[in-house]
């Protein structure tokens, strides 16, 4: 609780302010019985605090202890002036005791400046009994508490909004600085054209499902897959085509990758790869079953293929080994899909 080190913090300056003065008003015994109410207290809400620590203390409760904390100020302000309004002539008391109110409604309005509610209730008794102090001491001139009131709570009002809306426009700037960080790592990591995983996101899952495999002794099946006769497709058609070909492709294998942890990716121009965690070779073989029965389902143009008027793919399936490094993976891949394109294409081979 901030309020109860915060008060023990001023009855501590108060008491050696006390006891510096060549004429003290009160001596160390009757200073210390009039901190007493607040010390008691205070010290209180710091055990409190200690002990419960970690745990969340409901806002009634907060309200209780405030309430009291300001109970024990307004009793020691009081006390304060009767005292130096016995002992001194003239407004001598009333000075000192107008400048403890006004450290204490200043350090209360910073440290609960937040919430606007226990501000005010923190600062309004505090700023009502200065009124009164004054209204008492010099009743003739009634303006001058009137004023101040209104002009310090003119300002708390005013100073807490601003404050408030500095606060939201940061937490509006932070969000959306967050917003773009995202966006902007997801721009690093998904291929601009086809809106599936790019060749560097690729490389990092694989060195990570590798790392994966290596732990648990899972599985891990990789499938690099070429279009067939693609480039004669962007040669007669047009590259337009060639594009709309590719992101064709890219959805069909992002809908055949469908578990949490398979990835599919563009790998390269025309090239495309599937990694399939906690996949044998005989599943990443019906993996590559589906690639190729569900492009001929949807029947993508292509009016310069040898092996129809459809596109089609090659495909090159293996299993990770132990001991196989990420290029290893990839290269024994590469060599079974030019196996796959070398023995008629449209097909693929496992190894």
């Amino acid at each position: 609780m901030s309020a109860a080190l915060i008060s023990l913090f001023l009855a501590t300056v108060f008491l050696v302010n006390m006891l510096m003065q060549p004429s003290p008003m009160l001596s160390i015994r009757e200073t210390s019985v009039l901190l007493s109410p607040v010390v008691v207290v205070a010290l209180i809400g710091t055990a409190v605090s200690w002990i419960f620590k970690g745990i969340e203390i409901s806002n009634r409760g907060l309200n209780i202890y405030l309430f009291m904390l300001e109970a024990a100020w307004i009793f020691v302000i009081w006390q304060l002036f009767y005292t130096g309004g016995e002992m001194y002539a003239g407004h001598a008391s009333l000075t000192g005791v107008e400048a403890l109110v006004d450290v204490l409604v200043l350090t209360f309005a910073i440290a609960l400046f937040p919430d606007r509610r226990v501000m005010f209730m923190a600062v309004l008794p505090l700023m009502l009994s200065s009124f009164f102090i004054r209204f008492i001491e010099i009743p003739a001139n009634p303006l001058f508490p009137v004023t101040k009131l209104f002009c310090i709570l003119a300002i708390l009002v005013t100073g807490q909004k601003v404050l408030y809306s500095w606060f939201k426009k940061a937490i509006v700037r932070d969000v959306e600085k967050q917003y773009l960080l995202k966006q902007f790592r997801r721009m690093a990591l998904v291929d601009g054209l086809t809106n599936i995983s790019n060749r560097r996101h690729f490389d990092e899952i694989l060195s990570q499902e590798i790392r994966a495999s290596e732990r648990n002794n899972h599985p891990l099946s990789l499938i690099l897959i070429d279009i067939d006769y693609f480039k004669r497709l962007n040669d007669s058609s047009g590259h337009q085509v060639g594009d709309e070909c590719l992101v064709e492709v890219a959805k069909v294998l992002a809908v055949i990758c469908h578990r949490p942890r398979d990835l599919a990716a563009r790998y390269g121009g025309e090239e495309f790869v599937l990694l399939l965690p906690d996949t044998g070779l005989s599943g990443g073989c019906q993996i590559a079953k589906k690639v190729r029965d569900k492009l001929a389902g949807i029947k993508l143009d292509h009016p310069d293929s040898e092996l129809g008027h459809y596109i089609t793919v090659s495909q090159g399936v293996c299993q990770w080994r132990e001991g196989m490094s990420a290029d290893d993976f990839i290269s024994k891949a590469d060599t079974l899909l030019y196996r796959a394109k070398s023995t008629g294409r449209d097909r693929y081979v496992e190894g």
